[in-house]
């Protein structure tokens, strides 16, 4: 195995880790792994979105919803967050954690956490796109997303971890009148 090749997490149904394997082996929508969602706000309270690139192999063209990405061999969903955030943006924050949800549909079985951050250039300097996973960068509204008026292909898993971020923002918390 190369040096830079990826080893991903595997973990059971229940989200308890069972073993690794290299990227190239792994059988997506039959093993379930981990995987990191990170919702980078503006400073206007709008998410950054990526255009995937054509040559990605899960949705390849798509708008992903979230930075983020597979958790390798011996990272925590926060260490494999950050990592993601600084590859595919070239900048760091403080993260928020919005806890675990899990996700599958055709070719992924995933077990997510998500996570938000800001992103303002003035304090994080300009974003530095990852060029083999990100074409460009598109400022849009969570209702815009949710709504999704001019029909754009979202990743169904970003978009998951975008739903499940927003009914928890709704949902009513224990000292909350109903």
């Amino acid at each position: 195995m190369l040096k830079n090749d990826e080893v991903i997490i595997l973990v059971d149904k229940h989200n308890k880790v069972i073993g690794d394997v290299p990227r190239k082996l792994m059988k997506f929508g039959t093993d379930y792994h981990r995987v990191t969602y990170i919702l980078v706000f503006n400073s206007a309270g709008n998410l950054l979105i990526q255009k995937r690139t054509n040559d990605k192999a899960f949705c390849p063209g798509y708008y992903g919803v979230t930075t983020g990405g597979v958790v390798e061999k011996g990272e925590s969903y926060l260490e494999s967050a950050h990592r993601e955030l600084e590859e595919e943006l070239g900048f760091d924050a403080p993260l928020e954690n919005h806890g675990l949800f899990f996700t599958q549909g055709e070719g992924f079985r995933i077990w997510g956490k998500i996570y938000s951050c800001r992103y303002d250039e003035t304090l994080n300097g300009p974003l530095t796109l990852q060029a083999k996973e990100v074409a460009s960068i598109h400022e849009m509204s969570v209702n815009s997303v949710l709504s999704n008026p001019n029909n754009l292909l979202f990743t169904p898993d970003s978009l998951d971890a975008l739903y499940h971020y927003a009914n928890q923002l709704v949902r009513p918390q224990p000292n909350d009148p109903i």
